[in-house]
């Protein structure tokens, strides 16, 4: 059994969890990004390289960072409704989609739920996890270098954030002070950025204005308020949780070196994005 199986297995449960919430409409897209993160899962191993589609949409007053399967799942719920066959139905249909990795499973707010305010959630073993902190990232600005990005021209700048050092290409013609993951704050949109040891990297892949209704959801919830510093621990022990229910052979594998190939996968997801 492979590990993007067991994955499989986790999102169904997941949708069921969530079917039996309430999603709220906080705002509509005005643009739509989506970007490519692409990151090394193993700290020890530069050949540990994944990549996952994200999607970033900005609207009015609120913004929503998340993976792109979760922004397929959010757009299959509105569409039916409160028909959960028909839901789940689709998800299956939908399962070539289900690819993201465990370590990008998670949705960033920006200006919810009030202005100036980020919003992390996270979900894991039916409970769900937010993180709530002021929107204030300190930039280092460059103006003597540029690039040109998908057709913009990018000025450079610099940050530190939870324990990395990021260099960012961000294009004052794009005015939206917003970009990937938690990073705002430039004077235009982030199309790239990355550490300083490329081991985390976001690059814009494309952009468009909407100009039709796509609501931004927000699920409603009894959220558990952590830290960012207890999320990554959190992580961690759901690494190792997932580590042991192979390990301990309550799942079925087609032969051994399948059962270490998935192991070794688990076990490699150690290099997560925030450092404390």
């Amino acid at each position: 059994m492979k590990t993007k199986y067991l994955l499989l297995i986790l999102y169904m449960a997941m949708t069921n969890t969530i079917f039996a919430q309430k999603i709220q409409v906080i705002d509509k897209s005005e643009w739509l990004c989506i970007y490519n993160y692409e990151f090394t899962q193993d700290s020890l191993s530069r050949y540990s390289l994944k990549s996952n589609q994200m999607v970033l949409q900005i609207g009015s007053q609120v913004s929503k960072f998340t993976c792109l399967t979760y922004f397929i799942m959010d757009s299959l719920y509105l569409s039916c409704g409160t028909d959960e066959t028909a839901f789940m139905n689709m998800i299956r249909k939908s399962k070539n989609s289900v690819r993201t990795d465990l370590m990008a499973q998670y949705t960033v707010y920006k200006n919810h739920p009030q202005k100036g305010l980020m919003f992390f959630m996270a979900y894991d073993d039916q409970k769900f996890f937010k993180v709530e902190q002021p929107m204030r990232i300190n930039w280092k600005l460059d103006n003597r270098e540029d690039t040109v990005i998908l057709g913009y021209t990018c000025q450079k700048a610099y940050t530190s954030y939870a324990g990395r050092n990021y260099t960012a290409w961000y294009s004052t013609q794009i005015p939206l002070n917003d970009g990937p993951y938690k990073f705002n704050g430039l004077p235009g949109l982030i199309l790239k950025i990355s550490d300083t040891k490329n081991e985390h990297c976001f690059t814009l892949n494309s952009i468009k204005k909407v100009k039709y209704t796509q609501p931004i959801t927000f699920t409603l919830n009894d959220y558990i308020d952590i830290t960012a510093e207890e999320y990554t621990k959190i992580m961690k022990n759901k690494m190792a949780r997932l580590f042991g229910t192979l390990q301990s052979g309550s799942v079925t594998f087609s032969s051994e070196e399948a059962k270490a190939k998935s192991l070794h996968g688990l076990k490699a997801r150690n290099n997560f994005i925030e450092k404390f």
